[in-house]
């Protein structure tokens, strides 16, 4: 996650070493120019493009309404980065890279780089929310907002890496019935965890815009009549219940410590005896310093006045919620984030 210089030579080596070379001009200038470039090449249609087969830069300039000078810059810089090659002229999209960046890819996460747009416009409000601590929130925006279909499909396409491997490693009381799914958005994990359980029902509960999308997900994949939707404020709002099983996935990152604390205790009561809590999410660590957990937390903070937090905020959440069995699960598929399950007593 983080941006490094890879000298060329020994000079530049020794250059760094004695701290003779201004790091930070570097990741700043660059790190900015590598997201934008790969953005640019979902935006700019260029991927999409090349999917279908390889073709010059005047080719592509042709067919997607771009100039050719601009369009020959930016294919060597993904070049460059390795999403593309250069054959007799024409520029290849890699195998590797096809996996993500084809539109007709299963693998598909193109809108989650549009959705970077979206980021890109918060992170520049970044010297003003550290200035006066004001973080602005991004879920109050309207639900009638674009913002949500690309903000829904983004963690939809990333969702679904992840999720079969997620429902297999999640443990249900046996022939489950309900499922309540706590900001569950694209209803993706519920969609998996009903397909593997063939008695089990699910509920995301999650704000408007974001059932709006969601529910045109779930009817796609041809599973409305297992997984449902309700609109509401999961803090506030009565939850329904009982549950054999609780999801809270990617949600805590968004809020306060007090207000994880109430969404515990809310699942809890919305849950049977016996029943099964899983928590998904990015957990900061007080002994590594990853600058992939402090951007995250600064990205929270920036975005929903919150933070990653500790796995020990979570395990002092769930024990004053009066849950037990506390596990930490392990999920290959998501090597940034933790998967946690624990259970009600009964």
């Amino acid at each position: 996650m983080q941006f490094r210089i890879r000298p060329d030579s020994w000079v530049e080596w020794l250059a760094l070493w004695l701290n003779r070379a201004p790091v930070p001009v570097a990741q700043a200038m660059f790190g900015m120019g590598v997201a934008r470039t790969v953005m640019a090449g979902v935006r700019l249609g260029l991927y999409a493009e090349l999917a279908r087969g390889p073709a010059t830069a005047v080719e592509l300039a042709e067919r997607l309404g771009l100039d050719p000078r601009g369009t020959e810059h930016l294919l060597a810089c993904l070049t460059s980065l390795g999403h593309l090659k250069r054959r007799g002229g024409r520029y290849v999209l890699k195998r590797h890279v096809r996996r993500w960046l084809d539109p007709t890819s299963p693998t598909y996460v193109g809108t989650f780089l549009e959705f970077n747009e979206d980021q890109w416009a918060w992170w520049s409000r970044l010297e003003a929310v550290v200035r006066t601590g004001r973080s602005f929130h991004i879920h109050a925006v309207p639900p009638e907002d674009p913002f949500w279909d690309r903000y829904i499909t983004a963690m939809y396409e990333l969702a679904r890496l992840a999720a079969p491997e997620v429902a297999r490693r999640v443990r249900l009381p046996r022939r489950p019935r309900r499922l309540l799914d706590l900001g569950g958005g694209h209803g993706w994990y519920a969609v998996e965890l009903c397909r593997r359980h063939p008695t089990l029902q699910a509920t995301v509960f999650d704000l408007p815009g974001a059932v709006r999308v969601g529910r045109e997900i779930v009817e796609r994949a041809g599973m409305r009549d297992r997984v449902t939707f309700v609109t509401g404020d999961f803090l506030r709002d009565d939850l329904g219940g009982p549950y054999d099983a609780v999801l809270c996935f990617q949600v805590i990152h968004h809020l306060t410590p007090e207000q994880n604390a109430e969404l515990f205790r809310r699942a809890y009561a919305a849950t049977a005896p016996g029943g099964t809590l899983a928590v998904l999410d990015y957990f900061a660590s007080p002994r590594l310093r990853r600058p992939d957990a402090a951007l995250l937390g600064l990205h929270f903070y920036l975005t929903s006045a919150a933070s990653t937090y500790t796995e020990a905020d979570l395990g002092a959440w769930l024990r004053a919620a009066g849950w037990t069995r506390v596990r930490r699960v392990r999920v290959r598929r998501l090597p940034i984030q933790t998967l946690y399950e624990a259970r009600r007593p009964g």
